[in-house]
């Protein structure tokens, strides 16, 4: 596990942490199956702000390419992440990500672990008995040729019923530990592995809860949580929600047994609502988020998802809301970086 630590002048400051060390140590998990019980208490040292970034849908380079000069130029501001999804067989997408370094931001890969055109055949206990090792292993050789940090979030939402990857979390450690282990043998340590459950679990039982999934302390270089504000007028189901309502419950949870792992906000966003509601949850997550120095990072779900039966998620069309945003995850980060 990598650690950052930030020395202080408090004497007892520094022996707390090094207490904390101590315990970590001591707790390391060896199963998977459970979030040992944690005696940590003090968490991270507070960070100068959040690094925010962005999903971005498109199968064209230039497009995405396109987006984020224009999201640059709205926002005034330069988002530090950029987030795609590939599905399995599709190679690193190299051409991308050096656009996205280019634009001074860094890479996250959403790993679905289906083929997109095949996508309810589950291809996890493929992936954990080894069929899938020569396409890890290429993809990871060309992680390592990229050289520059890549985010991975392997199998996210491994605890919603909506992925054929779902609901089989020893399974889900078995493959995350071998492909991590590839990732090690080629030396693609440039690759920090996102462990990124959805923030309520479906179906909600103890034997699908998010410790069920953990793969070792080992195996992670981050926590991340995905969670979505559906609004009042989604289904009979949800309700409005603001970013606490949505995600404290998980984010207490990294708190008390990994606290000194960073956290991503790996994928939020809120329904449009009443003229004005979206506006204002934004500006309510910006200081929500600020409260929780464990959060390095958070990555707004820029999309319309109404053909699909979800909101718009993308906030594009109304100045106000693009106002909130950058007023409230932008102060003093600029283009200038």
């Amino acid at each position: 596990m990598k650690f950052a630590i930030e020395w202080t002048r408090d004497r007892l400051g520094i022996v707390a942490l090094l207490a904390a060390l101590l315990v970590a140590t001591l707790h390391r998990a060896e199963g998977g199956d459970l979030f040992p019980a944690s005696a940590l208490s003090s968490p991270p040292a507070q960070q100068p702000g959040v690094e925010v970034g962005f999903y971005f849908i498109d199968y064209r380079v230039e497009r995405i390419e396109a987006q984020l000069d224009e999201m640059t130029s709205r926002l005034q501001a330069a988002p530090r992440y950029v987030m795609f999804y590939r599905d399995l067989g599709r190679p690193f997408w190299r051409p991308l990500c050096d656009v996205i370094r280019e634009h001074d931001a860094v890479p996250v890969v959403s790993m679905e672990l289906w083929r997109w055109r095949d996508a309810e055949r589950n291809q996890l206990p493929a992936i954990a008995r080894g069929d899938w090792d020569p396409y890890f292993r290429a993809w990871a050789g060309d992680a390592r040729k990229y050289g520059d940090p890549v985010f991975l979030r392997f199998g996210f939402e491994m605890n919603g019923d909506w992925f054929s990857w779902s609901g089989q979390p020893e399974t889900f450690i078995a493959a995350w530990r071998r492909i991590h282990g590839i990732f090690e043998e080629v030396g693609a340590d440039n690759v920090r592995w996102v462990f990124s459950p959805n923030n309520v679990s479906v179906p909600d039982r103890e034997e699908n809860s998010i410790p069920k999934y953990w793969p070792g302390d080992d195996y992670v270089d981050w926590l991340g949580v995905d969670g979505y504000n559906f609004g009042d007028h989604h289904d009979q189901w949800h309700t409005w929600q603001m970013f606490d309502e949505v995600f404290a419950q998980v984010l207490d949870l990294y708190a008390k047994e990994r606290p000194l792992l960073p956290v991503m906000i790996s994928e939020f966003g809120c329904a449009p609502g009443e003229p004005g509601q979206r506006a204002a949850w934004i500006q309510d997550a910006s200081q929500a988020i600020a409260r929780r120095p464990q959060i390095k990072a958070a990555i707004w779900f820029h999309y319309d998802k109404r053909r699909e039966g979800e909101p718009n998620w993308s906030f594009w069309d109304d100045e106000a809301e693009v106002r909130a945003f950058r007023s409230g995850f932008f102060p003093g980060f600029t283009t200038e970086r």
